[in-house]
C-alpha cells in the first residue's frame, strides 16, 4: 500500500515538472481583413498601382498571465500592431504602389520569449486590370427644376465591373465616389449660363477614354433683363453701411415677371473678387416672384455688378464703404488662477481677470484639462459694468489626478494659465478603462440603442460619443465589482449626432479612444460598429404619390410616397424622407430627425411608404426632396433631382410665402420714467403668429423678455399689425443705451425672421431687413437726470445665503436657495432676477433663476428651487455661486463660489455626499401619426421596474388609459395601443412601486389616414348628466357563495369578484383568444373558440364553440311599446380605423307622418373595437373595465323623425351562442342587472362550460346628455330558438324620444364556466328533456331564421358553404381557426 502511494507522487511530480517544461502554448494566425481587399482595382482609374492592406489577428491558446509579446517576419513593406492584449495582437500590413500582376506574402509570427512556438501565414492578392470590353457607361441625368438640392451635374455608373473603383479620373470636371462604382460629377462650367453641354473624357488606364456629353445646369434658366426684372439692393439710401449684427452685411432682391414654375432666373453677381449668385425665393403670387439674396462683402469698399446670360450688365451699385460689427477679443486682461478650499472629493480653484473690452452680450468659451463649456453674462461677472469689469469663477478639480497641472483657457481673451493644487494627490498610475461589451442596435426610425460595459479599475468613468454626448452617472443601469465595472445604456438620433469615436476616460484623466470599426477585444473578436447595412439609395425605384399635382394654397396637404428597394434589406429598417422645398427649408433651420419623416412597410401593396406634409403657401411647381437610407454621413441619400420625371412631386400655389414676419415701421418711444419701442409687423400671406423680444442695457445688462401674439395688437391685423413694447424704470437710474439683443419672429406656417447681437447673422432673415442703413434702430438711449448722470460704482452686497437640500418622492433631489442683497446707495433695479449656478466636475454647471420675495428700494429678498438631474454631483461635491445682482446706478455685482467661502456669516456655499436618486424620466418619443398605435418612450429608470403606461387625451381630465410595455429596456420601451387622436396628449410611467415619472408631451403628426372618432363629442359641446341609474341589490349566488373566499366577496350589492373572475356568481373567467377577422360587410362579429382543454371529452376530439353578435334592426316604438316602424339594415360601408378598430356606417329614410314631407335620413354609425388586454375606458362619466378578448360596439344614431312625441327608438342586437357538441349537453339562458358596481344590464347564452357574454350599459350620451336608458331581452317577441347546442337571443336597446344624437357602447366576452350547466339548473335546455317543436314553434323558427339570414346573409352563406365543403366538422373548423390565428 505504501509502494502504491509512493508511486503515485512519483507520478504526479513527473506531470508537474511535464506541465512546466513543456512548450504548451499555441499559436493561431487568421487574415480578417475584407475580402474585397485581396482582388483590387488601382487606387486611381487611369494609373497601374495597387495599394494593399490586410489586418491579421495572432492569438495564444490558453492566454498567458504577462503581457503578450510577439515578433513578427514578413515580407510586406510596413507593420503595425493595433491592439494586443494577454490573448493575442492584431496587426496591419501594408504594400503598396504594386502595379499590375499576382502576389504572395508570408507572415511569420512567434512569442519574443520562446521563439520555437511560432506560426505562418501566406497571403495571396493581386491588382487587376479593367476589361474594358465588359464595362457600360451609364449616365443618370439630373432634372434642372427650380430649387436644386443637388450638388453635381449628375452621377455616372460603371456597370460590369468585378471590384469596387475608388476613384474616377475625368476631364473637365470631378468625380465624388457616391457607391461603389457610382460617381456624382461636377463639371467645371463657364459663367454666362449660354453652354448647353459639356463634352467630359473618363479616363482609364491604357490610356482608355470614354467621352460623354453632360447638360449644364444653367442652361435652362430663366434670362433675366430690364424689361422683365427688378433689381434693388439694400440698404441704398447710402454709401456708407455698418453691419447690423454679426455678418448682417447689405442684401438684393430679384424681382421677375413670373413665366414659369420650374426654373430660377439666372444672375451673375460680380464684386471685382468672386461671384455671389446664392439668392433664395420669398414670394409669389400670379404675377411675379421676388429673390432675395446676401451680398459678401469681403472688402470694406466693394461695388456689384449684375449680369445676365451672356455677360450682359443689368444692375449695378455704387461703391458701398462697410463698417463690420464683430465682438471683439478681451485684452488688456490678466489671466489668474488661485487655491480655493478642499472639499470631500474635490477642492476648488478659481480664475479671475479685469478687463476695460467692453463687453457685447457675446459667450464666453472656457476650456480645462479637455473639458469645454461655454457661458454668458452674468455667470462669472463680479464687479463693474460692461465697459470695466472684474471676472472671477470658481471650480472642481478632484483631489487625486494622473496629472499635477492643467490648463485653463478663455478662448475669447487667447490668455491661459495653468491651474495647480497642493490638495491633488498625484497617482503614478497609467491604468486605463477598458471597454468589455459593446452593443449598438437599431431601436426605431433614427434611433439607436447603445450599451456599454466598462472597467473603470475602481476610477469611476465616463464615455464621451463623438463631440456632443457625456454618458455620466446618470447613463449607469448596473455596477458590479465594488462600482469598478459599469454598465452604461443610451438611445441615440444619429441623425442629429454623429458619432465617429466612442472616448472612455476614468476620474484620473486617463482616456481611451476607439474610431467605428476598431477593434476592442481580441478573443473574442468585437468591433465597436453601428449597424447601418450597406445600402445603396440609387437602388430605390418605383417612386409614386399617392396625391400629385396638390394644391395647398392657404392650406397644408397630407401625402404618402411609396417606393420599392431593389437591394437586399430588412423591410423593418426605415428609409428616412426630407422635403427641401423653400418653406421646409426655413422652418427645419439645422435639420435634425424631426424634420424627417420615416417609412413603414406596407405589407398589402409589398411597398415602403412614408406619410408627410406639403406646407401651406411653399412655391409651385417641382418640390424637391431627399431620401436617406440611414444616418450614416457616407453615402446614404438619392436627392429627387435625379430622379426620373415619373418620381417627381408638383404641387399649386396661388400665394407663395417662404419669409417671415419683419419690421416695417419701427417708432422709439422716451419718456420720463417709460421708454420702448412700436412696431408694425409685417407678414402679407401666412400672418404673423407670435414672436419674443429680449432689450439688455448696454451698460448693465438688466434683461427685458417681451412675447408678442396678435391679442397684443394696438391697431392692424395680423398680416399688417402695430405691437408696443415698454420699459419702466425708477426715477434714481444710469444714463446709458438699451438695445434690442434678440428677436425671433414666426408667421402662422412656422416661417421665422431671427435676429441676435450674440450669434451670426443672416441677413435675408434678419426681421430689421428694412433698416439695414440704420444700425442704431434697435438703440435707445436713456438719459436720467440725477448727478453723474446717475453711475453709482459702489456693487450690490450680498447680506446672506442659504442652500436647503431635500429628497422628494425618494425620486427628485431638491435644492432651494434663499438669499438677501442690499445697495444702500442707489438701490436694487425693479424686475432683475439673479442667479444661482450649481457646479460638479469637469465644468458642468446648471443654473437657476431666481424669483423675488420680496423687495424695496434697497433691498430684495430672492428665492429659487431646482431639481439636481440624475447623477449630478454623484461621487463629487457640488458648489454653489450666485451673479447678476444690479443697482440703480448701472453696476453689478456677482459673487463666485471661493468668494461665497470667504464671506463672513460663512453661507453654504457647497455640498457633498449627493445621493444618487433612481427616478424615471421621460426625455423624448419616437414620432407618432393622428392614427395612433406604436410609440417608442425614451429615458432613463425604465428596465423591469415599469408597470403601465398612463395616457391622457386632450379630452380627458384625468388620465384614463393604461397601457402595458410590450418591450422594455433600461433607457426605452415601447406600448401598442395609442388611441387615433389629431391633439396633444400626455403620457406618464408609473413604476411596480408606485413611483411616477415627469408627465409628457407628445404632439401626433398629422396623416392621411387619420378618421376622427365619430362618438367624440365636439369641443363645444358640454355633456350634462341625469341621475345615474344604479342596479338594486342582487343576492349572492353559487356554491361555494362567490366562488369561495379566493374567487369572490358576499357584499349587500351582490358578488364582488377577484380577477380574473366575472359573473354574478363568480365562477366564469374570460377566455383569452386571438383577435377574430374583421367582418368587412356588416358590424357583426363571429368568436370561434376550440376547447383543447376539457379533459373529460374523448380522446382526440376538441369541440367548437362558435358565437355570433350582430346588429338586426331599427324600431320606432309607441308608449305602449308596439312597433310603428321597422328598419333592417342591408348594406354598410366598412372602414378600417386601426388593426383592431373599424367603422360602419349606414343609413335609412324616417317614413313620414305625410307623403308631403320630405324623409329624413337618419345615420347609423358602429365603431367594433377589439380589446386584447384588460383597459379602463371611459363612457358617459364613469369608468368601465373592458376585459381581456372582449370586443365593444359603439353605436351613434343621428336625429330621427319620430311619429309621436311620446314615441322611443329602440336598436335590436341578435347573439347567438352554438357548439359542435350535440350530445349530453345543455344550454341556458340568463339576463339580469351586475352586481360589479358599473350599473348594467347583463346576458349570458351557456353552453356546458362555455358562455357569450354580453353587457349593455343603462347609460347613454342623448343630446349631449348622459340619460337612462332600458335594455330588454326581446326573445319572445322575436322566435328565437334555444336548443341544448345552439341557443339565440334578441336584446333591444330602448332610447327614449330625443332631438340630435345618441350614442350607446354594449360590449362583448366569451367566458369559461367552472360549473356546467346541467339539467338541473332551471329552464336549462338539455339533450335528454328537449321537448319536440310544435307547428307554431316551427313556423317561428323558420320565420325567424328567414329574417335573421336576410340581416346577416353573408355569415350564414359563409357557414353554409363551409358545412357543405367539409365533410367533417372539426377539419373546417380548424382551418378557420388557423386563418384567425395568421
Amino acid at each position: 500500500m505504501n509502494i502504491n502511494l509512493l508511486n503515485f507522487f512519483i507520478f504526479l511530480l513527473f506531470c508537474f515538472v511535464l506541465i512546466n517544461f513543456c512548450n504548451c502554448q499555441l499559436l493561431k494566425i487568421t487574415d480578417i481583413s475584407n475580402p474585397n481587399n485581396h482582388k483590387m482595382y488601382p487606387q486611381y482609374s487611369d494609373k497601374e498601382f495597387c495599394n494593399f492592406s490586410f489586418e491579421i489577428l495572432c492569438l495564444v491558446e490558453p492566454p498567458i498571465d504577462d503581457q503578450l509579446v510577439f515578433s513578427t517576419q514578413t515580407n510586406f513593406s510596413t507593420f503595425l500592431i493595433i491592439n494586443a492584449d494577454k490573448a493575442g495582437s492584431i496587426f496591419r500590413v501594408t504594400h503598396n504602389g504594386l502595379s499590375f500582376g499576382s502576389y504572395s506574402s508570408n507572415i511569420v509570427s512567434y512569442l519574443s520569449n520562446n521563439p520555437t512556438i511560432k506560426i505562418d501565414i501566406n497571403i495571396s492578392y493581386s491588382c487587376e486590370m479593367i476589361d474594358y470590353e465588359l464595362m457600360e457607361v451609364e449616365f443618370l441625368k439630373p432634372n434642372y427644376f427650380k430649387k436644386n438640392e443637388f450638388y453635381g451635374n449628375g452621377v455616372i455608373q460603371l456597370f460590369g465591373l468585378k471590384y469596387p473603383l475608388n476613384n474616377l479620373v475625368i476631364i473637365g470636371g470631378s468625380a465624388y465616389p457616391l457607391n461603389p462604382n457610382y460617381f456624382i460629377i461636377s463639371l467645371y462650367e463657364l459663367d454666362g449660363g449660354i453652354v448647353e453641354n459639356y463634352n467630359v473624357s473618363l479616363l482609364f488606364y491604357g490610356p482608355h477614354t470614354i467621352n460623354i456629353t453632360i447638360p449644364s445646369s444653367t442652361y435652362l434658366d430663366y434670362n433675366l433683363d430690364i424689361s422683365n426684372s427688378k433689381i434693388n439692393h439694400y440698404p441704398n439710401e447710402t454709401t456708407n453701411v455698418s453691419e447690423f449684427g454679426l455678418g448682417c452685411s447689405t442684401v438684393y432682391s430679384v424681382t421677375i415677371n413670373k413665366t414659369s414654375d420650374d426654373y430660377e432666373p439666372y444672375l451673375y453677381v460680380y464684386d471685382g473678387y468672386s461671384k455671389n449668385p446664392d439668392f433664395t425665393p420669398i414670394y409669389q403670387n400670379e404675377n411675379f416672384i421676388t429673390y432675395l439674396g446676401q451680398l459678401y462683402l469681403i472688402t470694406p469698399e466693394v461695388k456689384y455688378s449684375f449680369f445676365s446670360k451672356n455677360f450682359e450688365k443689368i444692375y449695378e451699385t455704387q461703391t458701398i464703404n462697410l463698417k463690420v460689427f464683430s465682438h471683439p477679443d478681451i485684452i488688456n486682461s490678466f489671466l489668474s488662477s488661485g487655491e480655493g478650499v478642499s472639499l470631500i472629493f474635490t477642492s476648488l480653484f478659481f480664475i479671475s481677470f479685469g478687463t476695460e473690452t467692453q463687453y457685447g452680450f457675446y459667450p464666453l468659451v472656457m476650456n480645462w484639462n479637455g473639458y469645454k463649456n461655454s457661458y454668458q453674462w452674468p455667470y462669472g461677472f463680479t464687479s463693474g459694468n460692461n465697459f470695466k469689469y472684474e471676472h472671477g469663477q470658481s471650480h472642481l478639480q478632484y483631489l487625486y489626478s494622473y496629472y499635477f497641472s492643467n490648463i485653463f483657457i478663455i478662448l475669447n481673451s487667447g490668455n491661459f494659465v495653468t491651474v495647480t493644487s497642493s490638495y491633488a494627490q498625484v497617482l503614478n498610475s497609467s491604468v486605463l478603462p477598458t471597454l468589455l461589451e459593446y452593443e449598438c442596435n437599431l431601436l426605431f426610425d433614427e434611433s439607436y440603442f447603445f450599451r456599454f460595459k466598462v472597467n473603470t479599475n475602481g476610477f469611476g468613468g465616463s464615455i464621451y460619443l463623438g463631440s456632443d454626448i457625456a454618458l455620466r452617472y446618470e447613463s449607469v443601469v448596473n455596477s458590479e465589482s465594488n462600482n469598478s465595472v459599469l454598465e452604461f445604456e443610451t438611445v441615440v438620433d444619429l441623425y442629429k449626432y454623429t458619432i465617429t469615436t466612442i472616448t472612455i476616460e476614468n476620474l484620473l484623466s486617463n482616456r481611451i479612444e476607439y474610431k467605428l470599426g476598431d477593434y476592442y477585444s481580441i478573443s473574442p473578436l468585437l468591433k465597436t460598429e453601428i449597424p447601418f447595412g450597406n445600402i445603396n439609395p440609387l437602388l430605390i425605384t418605383n417612386i409614386s404619390f399617392l396625391y400629385n399635382n396638390i394644391d395647398v394654397t392657404n392650406k397644408s396637404v397630407n401625402n404618402i410616397i411609396y417606393f420599392n428597394y431593389e437591394g437586399e434589406f430588412d423591410k423593418d429598417r426605415p428609409f428616412a424622407l426630407l422635403l427641401n422645398d423653400p418653406v421646409s427649408i426655413l422652418k427645419n433651420g439645422d435639420s435634425d430627425s424631426s424634420d424627417l419623416r420615416f417609412s413603414k412597410w406596407n405589407s398589402t401593396i409589398s411597398m415602403y411608404q412614408i406619410e408627410f406634409t406639403v406646407p401651406a403657401n411653399t412655391q409651385s411647381g417641382h418640390i424637391p426632396f431627399t431620401l436617406y437610407v440611414n444616418p450614416n454621413s457616407n453615402y446614404n441619400s438619392i436627392d429627387s433631382t435625379i430622379l426620373p420625371l415619373s418620381a417627381q412631386l408638383f404641387i399649386i400655389s396661388s400665394n407663395f410665402d417662404g419669409y417671415g414676419p419683419i419690421f416695417n415701421k419701427i417708432e422709439k418711444m422716451n419718456t420720463t420714467n417709460e421708454f420702448g419701442w412700436k412696431f408694425i409687423i409685417n407678414d402679407q400671406i401666412n400672418g404673423f403668429d407670435y414672436g419674443d423680444i429680449i432689450v439688455r442695457g448696454e451698460m448693465d445688462s438688466s434683461t427685458y423678455k417681451f412675447h408678442l401674439t396678435p391679442s397684443n395688437l394696438t391697431r392692424g391685423d395680423k398680416f399688417n399689425g402695430e405691437y408696443q413694447i415698454n420699459i419702466n424704470i425708477s426715477n434714481l437710474c444710469a444714463s446709458q443705451n438699451y438695445i434690442i439683443t434678440d428677436v425671433n419672429l414666426f408667421d402662422t406656417q412656422g416661417n421665422f425672421a431671427k435676429f441676435s447681437v450674440s450669434e451670426q447673422c443672416e441677413s435675408i432673415r434678419n426681421p430689421f431687413i428694412n433698416y439695414l442703413g440704420d444700425s442704431t434702430i434697435n438703440k435707445l438711449f436713456k438719459k436720467c437726470t440725477t448727478e453723474n448722470d446717475g453711475y453709482d460704482i459702489s456693487p450690490p452686497e450680498l447680506t446672506w445665503f442659504n442652500a436647503v437640500k431635500t429628497i422628494k418622492n425618494n425620486s427628485q433631489t431638491i435644492i432651494t436657495f434663499d438669499f438677501q442683497a442690499t445697495d444702500l446707495d442707489t438701490g436694487l433695479k425693479n424686475e432683475q432676477f439673479p442667479i444661482v449656478y450649481i457646479e460638479s466636475t469637469e465644468l458642468q454647471f446648471i443654473q437657476c433663476e431666481s424669483k423675488i420675495k420680496y423687495k424695496t428700494s434697497k433691498t430684495g429678498n430672492y428665492t429659487c428651487e431646482i431639481e439636481l438631474p440624475v447623477g449630478f454631483g454623484y461621487n463629487s461635491d457640488i458648489v454653489f455661486s450666485v451673479y447678476g445682482f444690479i443697482n440703480n446706478g448701472g453696476y453689478y455685482s456677482g459673487f463666485s463660489s471661493t468668494s461665497l467661502s470667504a464671506l463672513p456669516y460663512l453661507p453654504i456655499f457647497s455640498m457633498s455626499n449627493i445621493q444618487f436618486v433612481r427616478k424615471i424620466e421621460i426625455l423624448r418619443t419616437s414620432q407618432i401619426y393622428s392614427t395612433g398605435g406604436k410609440l417608442w418612450i425614451v429615458g432613463r429608470g425604465y428596465n423591469s421596474s415599469i408597470q403601465y403606461v398612463q395616457i391622457k387625451y386632450s379630452t380627458d381630465s384625468e388620465f384614463t388609459q393604461n397601457s402595458i410595455p410590450n418591450k422594455t429596456s433600461s433607457t426605452a420601451l415601447l406600448i401598442l395601443d395609442i388611441k387615433p387622436t389629431d391633439k396633444p396628449f400626455i403620457i406618464r410611467l408609473v413604476s411596480n412601486n408606485a413611483q411616477q415619472s415627469n408627465e409628457f408631451i407628445v404632439t401626433p403628426l398629422s396623416s392621411i389616414l387619420f378618421v376622427p372618432p365619430l362618438y367624440t363629442p365636439t369641443p363645444t359641446t358640454t355633456i350634462t348628466q341625469s341621475p345615474t341609474p344604479t342596479n338594486k341589490p342582487q343576492t349572492c349566488l353559487g356554491d361555494p357563495i362567490c366562488g369561495g373566499e379566493k374567487q369572490g366577496l358576499c357584499s349587500s350589492n351582490g358578488c364582488v369578484c377577484y380577477p380574473p373572475w366575472i359573473g354574478n356568481d363568480c365562477n366564469s373567467q374570460v377566455v383569452i383568444i386571438p383577435q377574430p377577422s374583421t367582418n368587412t360587410f356588416q358590424p357583426s362579429t363571429e368568436i370561434p373558440i376550440i376547447d383543447n382543454s376539457n379533459n373529460n371529452q374523448p380522446s382526440g376530439i376538441n369541440y367548437l364553440y362558435k358565437s355570433l353578435i350582430s346588429i338586426v334592426s331599427i324600431r320606432e316604438l309607441d308608449f305602449n311599446g308596439n312597433q310603428i316602424n321597422s328598419y333592417p339594415f342591408d348594406q354598410w360601408i366598412f372602414t378600417e380605423i386601426r388593426q383592431n378598430k373599424s367603422q360602419y356606417f349606414t343609413s335609412i329614410k324616417n317614413n313620414p307622418i305625410s307623403s308631403t314631407i320630405t324623409p329624413l335620413i337618419t345615420n347609423i354609425t358602429v365603431i367594433l373595437e377589439w380589446f386584447k388586454d384588460s383597459t379602463t375606458i371611459e363612457f358617459a362619466n364613469n369608468n368601465i373595465t373592458m376585459y381581456p378578448s372582449s370586443i365593444k360596439y359603439t353605436i351613434e344614431i343621428s336625429e330621427y323623425k319620430f311619429s309621436n312625441q311620446l314615441n322611443n327608438l329602440q336598436l335590436v342586437m341578435s347573439a347567438s351562442f352554438e357548439s359542435s357538441k350535440t350530445n349530453d349537453i345543455c344550454s341556458l339562458k340568463d339576463f339580469g342587472e351586475t352586481s360589479n358596481g358599473d350599473n348594467s344590464n347583463y346576458f349570458k347564452i351557456q353552453i356546458d362550460d362555455h358562455s357569450l357574454y354580453g353587457r349593455f350599459i343603462k347609460r347613454a350620451i342623448i343630446d349631449s346628455k348622459i340619460s337612462t336608458i332600458e335594455n330588454v331581452l326581446l326573445d319572445s317577441k322575436m322566435n328565437s330558438i334555444q336548443t341544448a347546442s345552439s341557443s339565440q337571443s334578441f336584446i333591444g336597446i330602448t332610447i327614449p324620444n330625443y332631438q340630435k344624437s345618441i350614442t350607446i357602447d354594449p360590449d362583448f366576452s366569451v367566458l369559461l364556466d367552472s360549473k356546467s350547466t346541467s339539467k338541473n339548473d332551471e329552464n336549462s335546455i338539455c339533450t335528454s328533456n328537449q321537448p319536440k317543436l310544435t307547428t307554431p314553434q316551427l313556423v317561428g323558427i323558420i320565420i325567424g331564421s328567414i329574417a335573421f339570414a336576410t340581416v346577416i346573409a353573408i355569415s350564414i352563406t359563409y357557414h353554409v358553404i363551409k358545412k357543405e365543403r367539409d365533410s367533417k366538422f372539426k377539419n373546417g373548423l380548424q382551418n378557420k381557426l388557423n386563418t384567425f390565428k395568421s
